[in-house]
């Protein structure tokens, strides 16, 4: 089994508007827990390079159970769990120092050509770096792509990327998904305390790139959808429930 526990403390940029960590926080520190991980096994952000390879996020699968308000140590224990094909899930748990459960997450990861961008098959070699332990931290997966969005989603806002939004993969990083989507929610769900939260990166925005953000309220989740101006792709799409 290839646990890995990072330490970490809620920051102030963790924070949300009632003084406690908000659910990008949270999955914060779960990707920096991620990047140590991967890291620890020769396998992180600094070996993109040597490899040609690197890991890019397709969905996560959040249930924030407590927030934790400002330098509450914390740890971050998590683990891969499976691998197939180009993709790979990972889960994740956040603990206090009681050893309580403050979130639990899934993500699920694509091995991306870093020469071509496109996906990468996961070798035997790759598999071998990580050992895989099936225990779940959720129930039920990260959305996948065959994941949909509403049919009556209305535009809501737009949104050009800029400089700051863009990663060490040259595209919106993945946190600034979540902070948006807060913008195209009603006035009376914006500052709810969700429980869930359920995010699906269907194609990369790029610097410059103008997406309109689009919701819906469907089968009792809040759904916000990133979309092309001329509405034919769906970029990502964010639930809320």
């Amino acid at each position: 089994m290839n646990c890995y526990d990072y330490p970490e403390s809620v920051q102030y940029p963790d924070l949300g508007e009632d003084n406690r960590l908000s659910p990008a926080g949270a999955l914060r520190m779960m990707q920096e827990g991620s990047a140590r991980s991967s890291a620890a096994q020769g396998f992180g952000p600094e070996d993109t390079v040597r490899l040609g390879l690197a890991w890019a996020l397709v969905g996560w699968k959040l249930r924030l159970l407590r927030r934790p308000a400002w330098a509450e140590p914390l740890l971050v224990h998590t683990w891969p769990r499976a691998m197939d094909g180009h993709v790979s899930d990972r889960d994740f748990l956040l603990l206090d120092q009681a050893g309580e459960r403050v979130a639990a997450a899934t993500s699920r990861w694509l091995l991306i050509d870093t020469a071509t961008g496109h996906a990468a098959k996961i070798t035997d070699e790759v598999r071998a770096i990580y050992q895989l332990d099936e225990s779940r931290a959720v129930e039920g997966d990260a959305p996948s792509h065959l994941s949909r969005g509403p049919q009556d989603a209305r535009q809501v806002c737009s949104y050009t990327v800029l400089r700051r939004d863009i990663d060490t993969l040259h595209h919106m990083n993945n946190l600034h998904y979540l902070e948006l989507a807060r913008e195209a929610l009603p006035a009376e769900a914006a500052d709810l305390p969700f429980e869930n939260y359920e995010i699906l990166y269907k194609r990369q925005i790029k610097l410059g790139e103008t997406v309109d953000l689009c919701y819906a309220f469907e089968e009792g989740r809040h759904v916000v959808e990133f979309r092309n101006q001329d509405g034919r792709r769906v970029h990502a799409l964010l639930w809320f429930y």
